[in-house]
């Protein structure tokens, strides 16, 4: 039995429907079902079994697939396609236009409920927009380091080695244009990376033909192009499933994610990328409310929880909706036990089109946040490494990092994968609706997992300072080693000193941010300075600009 009640529609007349339309049905019991809790390996893979002991998860009703004698008795009430079925919620998506067929579906008795998700009326082409050009930042990761910087993945992956090796990520998207063609994703493809295609919108479509999209936010974490671009989990394994139709916004897209989302739970997945997100639909009768923003409501959101409970890291982009009528998150970001991801700039300041939380029953949302504002990866045409914007680009960076995360920590759950970065985050015991926790730090959630001594690192270490240029604060990063104190001053081009200050009352072996907002640097007349750090035995200096 499922763990929700899906409130039947009201009656619609099926027969008015005379052009190729899709269904959500619904069955009511998994009761006569050939397959056993007992046998699993018949419907799922020894990786996705291995997943769910080692997290000690039991396997249950809903790993057990749909009735097959269901499926058979749909297809055989007419000229109808299944499109997907799904165990999770005991139902299939089908497309017909057989009226005769559809006005039957009802009459069967192991059908609960039948669901109109997208109509056969034609659809207008959507047109894909531009992305802005790049910029130089830094030699060993090129344009890419402060996006990885900002959340400790230098430290995940220089210090410990953790590229992501051996984590299966699902990515869950509009497609993936040229991926396997372009020249910044060949040392994925070289090395076999990609372990799955699968398109749902177009069953036995290409996934390669559809949608920019996805490919731009693979690149974020599988993107390699020297001294330009490196992915947040570069040497992972992926599976890239086609769920939305970019050229038109139906509920049956939700539908799709939930096939997919299941089947990479089959496949046994590590993490699941979503950089997808739903609140309004081109048919207005399907729209949701800001009330259904709840974890319970949509089904997308629900098969994000139960992706979450079944043992897979679930990432999800909060939404782009921030100076939108509706400002809020949209579908799934609102499930329960799922890291929801929201936008900051490369001053960690959340930006405007982030969407906003909480969700409806006031569960902090966002989670957490990432670089989306002139994140860097693959354009929009794949060609060249570029700046692009927006939640779809910060969720890829979290996910990429969690798998990394993960593969130091095989023997904790996912939740406790989840809990150690929302704990890690810099506004963890002050979450507000914009960052929610705030920017998580890879490297101290590794420390809150045990991992202080497998790196190495013990010496105190300052490693940079941002904004820059600033305007009226400074962010100062450092690793404290032993240390509790430093002192931070600033200085002229000639080196004299104009202000310093000493910072107490730091944590002792882990990575902190100490953000400097003194009146003095408000003063400042526009310029170039000097910016000295010194914690323990080490020192940073830094030429600063002082923008205005």
């Amino acid at each position: 039995m499922l763990p929700v009640l899906l409130i039947a529609l009201a009656p619609w007349p099926l027969a008015a429907q005379t052009a190729p339309a899709t269904y959500w049905v619904q069955f009511k019991d998994k009761a006569h079902t050939p397959y056993g809790l007992d046998a699993p390996e018949a419907f799922l893979s020894q990786r996705a079994i291995e997943r769910r002991q080692r997290q000690q998860i039991p396997i249950d009703s809903l790993d057990l697939p749909v009735d097959p004698a269901y499926i058979a008795q749909l297809r055989a009430a007419g000229d109808i396609t299944v499109l997907h079925v799904s165990k999770w919620f005991n139902a299939a998506t089908i497309r017909s236009t057989d009226t005769l067929a559809l006005d039957s579906l009802g009459l069967l008795p192991f059908v609960n409920v039948v669901q109109l998700t997208l109509d056969g009326k034609p659809r207008p082409h959507r047109q894909s927009g531009k992305f802005p050009l790049p910029k130089l930042y830094e030699e060993d990761y090129g344009k890419s380091f402060r996006q990885i910087e900002m959340l400790n993945g230098h430290l995940l992956q220089q210090l410990a080695g953790a590229k992501g090796q051996g984590m299966l990520i699902g990515v869950l998207d509009s497609g993936f244009e040229h991926a396997d063609l372009l020249p910044g994703l060949s040392a994925l493809r070289a090395r076999n990376g990609i372990v799955i295609t699968r398109d749902l919108v177009v069953p036995g479509g290409n996934v390669y033909d559809a949608h920019y999209h996805g490919r731009s936010v693979l690149s974020v974490m599988a993107g390699y192009v020297e001294g330009q671009l490196t992915g947040t989990a570069p040497l992972a394994d992926y599976a890239l499933v086609r769920t939305e139709d970019a050229a038109s916004e139906y509920r049956v897209e939700e539908d799709n994610w939930v096939a997919g989302a299941e089947l990479c739970d089959s496949l046994g997945c590590d993490v699941l990328n979503t950089s997808l997100g739903y609140s309004t639909f081109d048919d207005p009768a399907q729209d949701h409310t800001y009330a259904d923003m709840d974890g319970q409501t949509s089904r997308m959101s629900v098969a994000a929880g139960i992706a979450s409970r079944k043992g897979m890291v679930v990432v999800n982009s909060a939404g782009n909706s921030g100076q939108l009528p509706w400002h809020y998150i949209t579908a799934p970001a609102d499930a329960f036990d799922i890291l929801a991801v929201g936008a900051v700039d490369t001053a960690r300041q959340s930006v405007p089109f982030s969407s906003r939380g909480p969700a409806a029953d006031g569960r902090v949302k966002p989670d957490v946040c990432a670089m989306g504002l002139r994140t860097v990866g693959l354009d929009g045409a794949g060609w060249n490494v570029g700046h692009i914007s927006g939640t779809s680009f910060s969720a890829p960076l979290v996910a990429g990092l969690s798998a990394c995360l993960w593969q130091l920590h095989r023997n904790r759950t996912a939740h406790d994968i989840m809990d150690a970065i929302r704990r890690s985050a810099s506004r963890y015991d002050r979450p507000d609706d914009s960052l929610g926790y705030g920017i998580p730090d890879f490297w101290r959630a590794h420390l809150l997992l045990g991992g202080r001594d497998i790196t190495g690192l013990s010496s105190p270490t300052a490693l940079g300072v941002v904004p820059n240029p600033f305007t009226d604060f400074l962010d100062v990063e450092v690793f404290t080693g032993g240390e509790t104190r430093m002192e931070i001053s600033l200085h002229d081009l000639l080196g004299q000193l104009l202000w310093s200050t000493p910072v107490t009352g730091l944590e002792p072996h882990t990575y902190a941010h100490v953000r400097v907002h003194d009146a003095l640097l408000t003063r400042l007349r526009a310029g170039t300075y000097i910016i000295r750090v010194k914690v323990g035995g080490s020192r940073i200096t830094r030429r600063v600009v002082k923008a205005r």
